[in-house]
């Protein structure tokens, strides 16, 4: 008689504590599968807009971590990394066609308007509570260490170190691939570029970690199909995000 009561008594509270921890942990497995694919659509949309299929984004958010993990990141700091670079861009969604495919160099009152896209990427995701920890990036990506950058003029520390990252992969990602205004530089003179942009443009610490993989980054630059540089990134989301 005792034991079954002993046993009513477990089923009725041991049980169900358990059920309710595992609900709420594949709730949350949920919650972020379906937060990764909206980021993964908010991302490629973006990119469909401007110069590729989404191949530029996959290579940027995978090798921004890589510099992120050398530098010792913790894992939630990885996490906004990897986000915030995939969806960098995504504000040149409410950049005007004639501008954001425009083959040539812009004027000066076109540059004005393209300036606008982290300010627009800003508005696009900040009622998106996932997203608030990769708006570092998405807002901050253009300032420059010497404080000549956009949209804030930061300079130095006060820029946000995700986005002190990313810009130095952004822009190595730049040089060395087709764009509609520009064909692709080698990868000498990109590195030539990077260097004698360090203290102005890029942080000098972050750069010099950069340098340690230039060559690994510029041959998934040049040679990383879309599905090559998609399967990179999804290997490190699984590390880093657990999913």
């Amino acid at each position: 008689m005792l034991e079954t009561i002993l046993l009513s008594s477990l089923a009725g509270t041991v049980l169900p504590s358990w059920f309710w921890g595992r609900t709420h942990y594949n709730k949350k497995k949920t919650e972020l599968f379906y937060n990764i694919k909206i980021a993964q659509s908010l991302g490629n949309a973006s990119a469909l807009r401007d110069h590729d299929t989404g191949a530029h984004n996959y290579r940027v958010a995978y090798m921004a971590s890589i510099i992120g993990e050398e530098l010792g990141l913790r894992k939630k700091a990885l996490q906004a990394l990897m986000k915030g670079a995939f969806l960098h861009d995504i504000g040149k969604i409410g950049i005007p066609d004639k501008i954001l495919l425009k083959d040539g160099p812009l004027n000066d009152d076109e540059w004005k308007t393209m300036r606008l896209h982290p300010i627009l990427g800003k508005e696009l995701i900040e009622d998106m509570p996932w997203f608030d920890d990769a708006l570092d990036i998405v807002i901050h990506h253009h300032e420059k260490y010497d404080g000549t950058g956009y949209p804030d003029g930061l300079k130095a520390q006060d820029i946000p170190l995700n986005a002190r990252i990313f810009s130095i992969i952004d822009v190595f990602d730049a040089l060395i691939s087709d764009r509609p205004y520009k064909c692709s530089f080698s990868y000498d003179k990109a590195l030539k570029i990077m260097k004698d942009n360090s203290g102005t443009q890029f942080d000098p610490k972050i750069l010099e970690i950069f340098f340690k993989f230039a060559h690994y980054f510029a041959d998934i630059i040049k040679n990383s199909s879309m599905q090559d540089a998609k399967q990179k990134l999804e290997k490190k989301r699984k590390k880093i995000f657990g999913l």
